[in-house]
């Protein structure tokens, strides 16, 4: 198990270390500034992080009071440092943990209060047995679950001769369509599976990938598809990497005005970083000029960034513009990906989990239909581009 402390307090340090079984404490790795654990995050991806809110910018200097909540989601939102699979945040000073605690919740981080007695000790291996607990039930019958809203969707993916899908009843899953495959690669062969949603929406997503998830225990959960973009940002088949995501109707109606309320959740960095370099390989390009099916004028663009889901179809530019002001930099519209990415936080198998979806209208008054097969093409594509960049880099 790797883990790594950082903080600028050695006697601190010496406490949580003294915190783990003996015969792992030679392997810890600590950092005394954001600087320092910055390099350690774009070379290794921990099992446990532990991190203080108050630490210098670089070593040697003085604590800067949120330098600790800078540096967590710095490691979140930038593709070059490996995002560790938990972190725990710490402090000692009550107006920093007044301040952060809901702020580090949106990043899954749970802030811990030092009274600087063993109470710090108690965290470490209560969540340490925790770890351990996870890592020793978990055994996962496959390695990447397809999910997708529409059979229009799973069509491309369905017909591709490379991947011989099964169609069969699983127990327990007897009512959801599912299909799978052993794929090869490299002379190792893989457990694939592609489930379509019985139905569209939020409610469906979030209850059937959670049976999906606790049935056949993936390691990976990917949602290919298509859906709606904001005009001025993306264009039509354009595919968007929906990071972060979340549901735009969750909030609070006051007369008149809604106030929002967002939950987002984010994807792991690590697939982030491979979504990239799949797309420096001009893939979506080669799609393009390859296609039968009617075709947008310009090649498409690969985008990252916030893509909200709900539970309504919306045909309505007015609304469009709305949901723009819930995020600056929207990106799209679509009705599962959150239901799909909250149903993974929240299982105990906690897959890694990412959604990208081509866009084939602008959710405004001229939505039509022209080119959604081109869209559902070019999405399924490159997500069987993708299974073969995660699993040679299993």
């Amino acid at each position: 198990m790797k883990i790594l402390i950082v903080d600028d307090n050695n006697d601190k340090i010496q406490e949580i270390i003294n915190s783990f079984p003996e015969h792992i404490r030679d392997s810890i790795d600590t950092a005394e500034s954001s600087g320092s654990a910055q390099c350690f995050f774009s070379k290794c991806i921990y099992d446990l992080a532990i991190i203080d809110l108050a630490l210098p910018r670089r070593d040697k200097e003085k604590p800067i009071e949120n330098e600790g909540v800078e540096l967590i989601q710095s490691i979140n939102e930038f593709d070059w440092f490996k995002k560790p699979k938990k972190v725990l945040a710490i402090t000692q000073y009550d107006n920093l943990e007044k301040q952060y605690t809901e702020k580090l919740k949106e990043f899954g981080v749970t802030l811990h209060h030092y009274d600087g007695t063993n109470n710090i000790q108690e965290i470490i291996s209560y969540q340490y047995s925790l770890l351990t607990k996870s890592k020793e039930q978990i055994e996962f019958l496959f390695d990447i679950v397809i999910v997708v809203a529409l059979e229009e969707e799973a069509m491309p993916l369905i017909n591709d001769p490379v991947f011989q899908w099964d169609e069969k009843k699983h127990f327990g899953l007897d009512d959801v369509g599912i299909r799978t495959c052993k794929y090869r690669i490299e002379d190792k062969y893989f457990q694939l599976a592609l489930v379509i949603l019985p139905r569209m929406g939020l409610v469906t997503s979030a209850i059937t990938t959670t049976r999906v998830v606790n049935f056949l225990k993936p390691k990976y959960i990917i949602m290919p598809g298509i859906c709606a973009g904001i005009k001025s940002e993306v264009g039509v088949g354009d595919l968007i990497v929906a990071n972060p995501s979340w549901e735009w109707q969750t909030g609070k109606w006051k007369g008149e005005n809604f106030a929002i309320e967002p939950y987002q959740l984010t994807v792991d960095q690590s697939l982030i970083r491979l979504v990239n370099e799949l797309a420096n390989t001009n893939v979506l390009s080669r799609i393009w000029s390859e296609t039968e099916s009617k075709r947008p004028e310009y090649k498409p663009k690969l985008h990252i960034g916030p893509v909200v889901s709900g539970s309504s179809v919306i045909s309505n530019e007015k609304m469009m513009g709305e949901l723009k002001t819930q995020h600056r930099k929207l990106l799209g519209l679509e009705m599962e990906i959150f239901g799909v990415y909250a149903a993974c936080i929240n299982s105990h198998i906690k897959p890694q989990f990412i959604a990208f979806k081509s866009v084939c209208d602008f959710g405004n008054e001229e939505k039509e239909d022209g080119y959604h097969k081109f869209c559902c093409e070019i999405s399924a594509i490159f997500c069987k581009e993708f299974i073969k960049k995660i699993l040679i880099n299993m």
